[in-house]
């Protein structure tokens, strides 16, 4: 459980460093926000006591981790890596 906590917080922080562009910026942002919120709601799951979540867990971590090297390569400017931080803020905000 500690190590599922370690991880959404590394993928947190790497997915506020991303960066991106224009609207593509806020498609990018919100597919990894949602990606997230569903991360978020299994590891609810999980501390409730329902274990059967964590093969879900593996599955998302894949395609989080995927998704952020994939806009690692894409969005590289300071100014790009900004406005994704704020869409992706913004995107995590509407998270249930």
């Amino acid at each position: 459980m500690k190590k599922s906590l370690t991880l959404f917080g590394a993928i947190l922080f790497a997915s506020i460093i991303l960066t991106s562009c224009g609207s593509s910026i806020d498609r990018d942002a919100k597919k990894l926000a949602d990606l997230q919120c569903k991360y978020q709601k299994l590891m609810q799951k999980a501390s409730s006591g329902d274990m059967s979540v964590l093969s879900e867990n593996t599955k998302f971590a894949a395609e989080v981790a995927e998704l952020t090297k994939e806009m690692e390569g894409k969005y590289t400017s300071s100014a790009d890596k900004e406005k994704f931080s704020i869409a992706l803020i913004k995107a995590m905000g509407d998270c249930k």
